[in-house]
């Protein structure tokens, strides 16, 4: 489920609250960096959760409508389709998966209300009405309901206050669950594709964690020669963990491409730090490769060539 770049960003946010709490361990820094990769696989299955009861409001919906003294043609035609249909049933009636949520103790939803609300501005649009009317396409109005729930401003308030990195998982949440929605009726263990790599989590990121972590003074100094007139601690404390961390996958990490490290971290650059500090950071590592591979100090194997 977590990409290479995924555990950067979750190191980086991990060394960072580190540089914030120098009484921080680095066994309490490695646990909070484990914690932070299973939250964001316990967060799909949340989010899922979620999708799931804003469908279900359409049965109540479909109650209303039939219960009327003077019900119309549509209140008549009115079905709760959008819960009771084959592919939403294939996870609602999954018991895998609901053992799976109970093994890593998924939260029970606490916000029925907002969902509720979320359901009755959906049902008002164009694409509900069509949907529940004429086409009967299941699978396209789900990841039409998919995208307004995700983009809502409710439903950002609601997984920024459960999910503190929601900014930074929701793009893989979202991905996520466009492919378990597009491969509906799911099979029974659907959710194992998206299961953690504890090798990923371990031999990449824990190594590259405790590496920048235990060699920083060594890490600084091979970085401060390349400031020209830059004093190191004049650098921003993200820019400086960043450029740290690519200063280790160079050297510690020969399959990894030196290129794709240099891309990689001006992209997360670009992402989580100033206007400026992509091309700083561009700029800095650029002459670090070269000087570091001129002193041999990268040695790049396999796939992971120099360029």
């Amino acid at each position: 489920m977590l990409s290479r770049r995924n555990i950067r960003i979750k190191v980086l946010q991990s060394l960072y609250a580190a540089s914030m709490s120098p009484e921080l361990s680095g066994d309490l820094l490695l646990e909070s960096y484990r914690q932070s990769c299973h939250r964001t696989y316990r967060l799909l299955h949340y989010v899922l959760d979620h999708f799931i009861m804003i469908t279900s409001f359409s049965l109540r919906e479909a109650e209303l409508r039939s219960g009327k003294l003077l019900a119309s043609d549509d209140d008549r035609a009115f079905s709760g389709i959008l819960y009771q249909n084959e592919l939403i049933q294939s996870l609602v009636q999954n018991k895998f998966w609901a053992t799976e949520k109970k093994r890593i103790e998924v939260p029970a939803i606490q916000e029925e209300d907002i969902l509720r609300n979320l359901y009755s501005e959906f049902s008002k649009t164009e694409d509900y009405i069509t949907y529940w009317k004429e086409t009967k396409d299941h699978r396209d109005i789900l990841l039409k309901l998919l995208r307004f729930t995700i983009n809502h401003s409710l439903f950002e308030e609601i997984m920024e206050d459960a999910h503190p990195a929601w900014v930074d998982d929701k793009s893989l949440i979202l991905g996520s669950l466009k492919k378990i929605i597009k491969a509906l009726p799911q099979h029974q263990d659907f959710y194992s594709e998206f299961a953690l790599d504890e090798d990923l989590i371990d031999e990449f990121g824990r190594n590259m964690l405790l590496a920048v972590w235990n060699q920083d003074d060594a890490l600084a100094e091979s970085i401060e020669p390349t400031l020209k007139n830059w004093e190191i601690k004049r650098v921003a404390a993200l820019d400086l963990i960043i450029l740290k961390m690519a200063v280790c996958e160079f050297i510690y990490f020969p399959s990894v491409p030196t290129k794709v490290t240099l891309n990689e971290f001006v992209e997360i650059a670009k992402q989580y730090s100033t206007d400026k500090s992509k091309d700083f950071i561009n700029g800095i590592l650029d002459r670090l490769m070269k000087e570091l591979t001129t002193a041999g100090r990268i040695q790049k194997t396999g796939r992971g060539l120099l360029e």
